[in-house]
């Protein structure tokens, strides 16, 4: 046996546990006042046959332990917290870039529409879902495409392009 393990032996031979009547008494009287008087440590030392120090540690470990638990249940509530924003996050990045996904796709429809209205007008044959004369005008400003049932609705020029037809390998933004 080693020095440091007996010297601790030593120290614990004169120490008494707690009877569990002592310690569910003490639990009681610690969920009714945590911070007794030292009147109050005084009676209990002596209504439960222990010393007032001993009422004093052991109110003094068990306040430790409570402030532990709480910590230790903040944290755990903070995680929880802190995932759920980083999962919603990461959530809102795809359909981020799905969405610049499908407007690079519309920024190349258009394109095409537009060489097709230029090419129509001089006398090439177009395409008569895109027959509107405003798309060249349309298509040369920034686009402001709002979307409802797998269709893509265009403000200018009241154009309707299904999206589906366009887009079929990619899942529609709002299924995850």
């Amino acid at each position: 046996m080693s020095m440091a393990s007996e010297a601790r032996r030593n120290r614990n031979e004169g120490r008494k546990r707690f009877t569990d009547k002592q310690i569910s008494f003490l639990e009681y009287m610690f969920e009714t006042q945590s911070r007794p008087e030292l009147r109050m440590k005084h009676q209990l030392a002596h209504k439960l046959g222990l010393h007032p120090r001993q009422v004093a540690i052991w109110f003094q470990n068990k306040r430790a332990r409570s402030k532990s638990r709480q910590i230790e249940q903040e944290y755990n509530t903070l995680k929880h917290n802190y995932e759920t924003l980083a999962s919603k996050s990461e959530l809102l990045k795809k359909e981020n870039q799905a969405l610049l996904n499908q407007l690079e796709v519309l920024r190349n429809v258009a394109k095409e529409q537009q060489e097709k209205s230029s090419s129509s007008a001089s006398g090439e044959e177009s395409d008569d879902r895109f027959t509107n004369n405003s798309t060249d005008d349309m298509f040369g400003q920034e686009m402001n495409v709002p979307f409802c049932d797998g269709f893509a609705y265009f403000e200018e020029g009241n154009s309707l392009l299904e999206i589906e037809e366009q887009l079929p390998d990619l899942q529609k933004w709002w299924e995850f």
